[in-house]
């Protein structure tokens, strides 16, 4: 600075107001980012199932073709929470596009609202389970887990 009071303080309220300009328009572009991410939404389908998912991965739509008639109800339970989660796994990559359109891809506030939904929603298990395995029911007989073998 030159040495001069009034400059030296001019100097000061302009980085002031840049700051508060940038600021201001971080701030614009941010919500714009998160409006954008909030009227998102993923359809996905698997055979006789397809399910729609909001921005928050919550079931906005599921719909069931004839097809899935001739199938068990457990292997149609199975085949709409597989494709329900394949739909929120597709959210982050979704939401990460919706950030590098608006240049905010390395933005703080961005990273934490994506390390978020990567963290809600993970790529699904494709691993498939043993043969004869089922996951563990809970009875409400008594309070007790119960473990089940076969069908």
């Amino acid at each position: 600075m030159s040495g001069d009071p009034a400059s030296e303080l001019s100097a000061v309220e302009a980085m002031v107001v840049d700051w508060e300009h940038a600021g201001q328009e971080r701030l614009a572009r941010v919500r714009q980012v998160t409006e954008r991410v909030a009227g998102l939404s993923v359809t996905e389908e698997s055979g006789p199932v397809r399910v729609t998912v909001d921005s928050r991965g919550l079931p906005s739509d599921i719909t069931l073709d004839e097809s899935a008639k001739g199938r068990s109800m457990v292997e149609v339970s199975r085949l709409i929470m597989a494709t329900l989660r394949q739909a929120q796994a597709r959210l982050p990559e979704l939401m990460e596009r919706v950030a590098a359109e608006e240049g905010l891809a390395g933005d703080g506030v961005v990273s934490h609202l994506l390390d978020t939904a990567r963290a809600s929603f993970p790529e699904p298990d494709t691993a498939e389970p043993e043969p004869g395995s089922r996951r563990l029911e809970e009875d409400d007989f008594e309070g007790r887990t119960v473990f089940r073998h076969g069908d």
